[in-house]
């Protein structure tokens, strides 16, 4: 299947998500216990080597902390990972040998995606700008097939967009780096073969006659030769995420640097479901107990870095009860994408949008300290709309209540008006009837007008069924 394909590989994963942080000497033991299948820096530093026994490697470095494989929880940053990369592919899969400890990472279909980051280089620049916020040591390579990818990426890296390049490279690996069983790898050693040039040399025919039809299917699926798509990667129905903090965090404004990389990955959940966030959940676990903290947009929104400065202002706010320990984050409320009509005499829409503002606000003050009117089916003035702090944009009253000649500013109560100041008055517009709520215990019978005052207010005022007039509102 060709094309062009790049894998992050990881190959200390299965470590990293057990050292919590530790820089000291660390081991990562194989399946079975008694070997070692990955080391930390100062392990190696120590001269403690992957395969070594665990009591040759105790002599080595008495102080070494053993770490036990922990496939599931490696699993879960692998798919972290996957939906952070759904930021620059719509086509991301597992790396195929992903049950392996020492072999975790992605694959991910890129051809179709160089044009929008203007090539090769420039998706190459971006996605290791991006990487460096993940904590994570990252092998990548490109390949013209998903398996090549895979194997340039787990032998050191290589960025080239020629299939050409691609296996010129590939012919110079050693046998034993393609991931092969031990059976195939000794009986390709005793017939004197040493690099993947020697296999792609054969025929076909005498290949699968003389070493069988799986190695001939496997650089088949090298080559391109014959389809080889990976299963594409499908992303949890809800965003549910967790991070263990490497150090405790005694204050709220410290939760953002950790809280980058879950927002990184809710950004690549959103673009996969084509939806976006109205609010969020993030909950900060104490030894004891737990703080819940919403954080909302009033439009939704997709990017990291807008929910980023949201939850920056919200933090800012906010005391924490003890120390952190881990992070959570949930998408509480989700909205489908609207498409914008757009063409080419038409202004691009600001990116600083009233609900963004909106937004801004809710998170530093408080939802109780920014409200909005809501419109409600009522045709008396005072209850039509009411204020409310729930998330969302503003709605005007529905059109058939509105009228020209009705204020936006309605005075709390109305207000008695005397002949005296009825004398003074120059009518404008009006009467205008109402007659409402007869079916509760407010009923509103009132002829409305609109009147000048001597020194140009305009207000409007009606005369109710006991024929006293009332001042109700006054116009901009």
């Amino acid at each position: 299947m060709k094309g062009l394909w790049l894998c992050l590989h990881c190959p200390q994963l299965g470590l990293e998500v057990l050292s919590a942080g530790d820089d000291g000497p660390l081991a990562l033991l194989c399946e079975d216990g008694e070997r070692i299948a990955l080391v930390s820096a100062g392990a190696w530093q120590a001269g403690v080597r992957p395969g070594m026994t665990v009591s040759a490697a105790l002599c080595l470095e008495p102080g070494l902390r053993l770490l036990t494989p922990d496939p599931e929880v490696s699993r879960r940053r692998l798919e972290g990972l996957a939906l952070w990369c759904a930021r620059f592919s719509a086509r991301v899969s597992l790396e195929p040998t992903a049950e392996n400890a020492a072999s975790w990472g992605v694959v991910m279909e890129i051809a179709s995606m160089l044009d929008y980051f203007g090539g090769l280089e420039g998706l190459w620049r971006r996605l290791h700008e991006e990487l460096a916020t993940l904590e994570l040591e990252v092998s990548s390579a490109t390949g013209h097939t998903p398996l090549a990818a895979c194997l340039l990426a787990r032998t050191g890296g290589y960025c080239g967009q020629g299939e050409a390049e691609h296996m010129a490279r590939l012919g110079r690996l050693r046998l034993d780096r393609l991931g092969l069983s031990a059976r195939q790898q000794s009986r390709l050693k005793g017939l004197g073969f040493t690099h993947l040039n020697d296999l792609l040399v054969l025929p076909p025919a005498s290949l699968a006659s003389r070493l069988g039809t799986d190695l001939r299917r496997y650089l088949q699926r090298l080559t391109g030769e014959v389809a080889d798509p990976p299963p594409v990667f499908a992303p949890p129905p809800r965003f549910d995420r967790e991070r263990e903090l490497v150090h405790e965090i005694e204050l709220a404004a410290g939760i953002v640097f950790p809280l980058r990389r879950l927002l990184a990955e809710l950004e690549g959940f959103l673009k996969v479901r084509c939806v976006k966030a109205l609010s969020l959940t993030l909950t900060l676990y104490h030894r004891e107990g737990a703080q819940d903290l919403s954080v909302g947009h009033a439009g939704g929104e997709q990017a990291a870095e807008a929910w980023l400065e949201l939850c920056r202002l919200r933090l800012e706010s906010v005391v924490l009860h003890a120390p952190v320990l881990r992070l959570r984050l949930e998408v509480s409320e989700v909205a489908s994408l609207q498409e914008v009509a757009t063409d080419l005499f038409q202004a691009a829409p600001p990116r600083d949008t009233p609900e963004a503002l909106f937004s801004r606000l809710r998170s530093r003050l408080g939802d109780g300290a920014v409200l909005q009117p809501m419109a409600l089916e009522d045709h008396r003035p005072e209850r039509a709309s009411r204020l409310v702090a729930q998330p969302g944009t503003a709605r005007r009253p529905p059109a058939e209540t509105r009228s020209a000649n009705h204020p936006a500013w309605l005075l709390e109560h109305p207000e008695p008006l005397t002949p005296a100041t009825l004398e003074r008055l120059v009518w404008v517009a009006g009467p205008e009837r109402l007659a409402s709520g007869w079916w509760d215990q407010a009923p509103a019978r009132r002829d409305y007008h609109v009147a000048c005052w001597p020194d140009g207010r305009h207000g409007w005022v009606f005369r109710d069924a006991e024929s006293q007039w009332w001042l109700h509102g006054w116009f901009g």
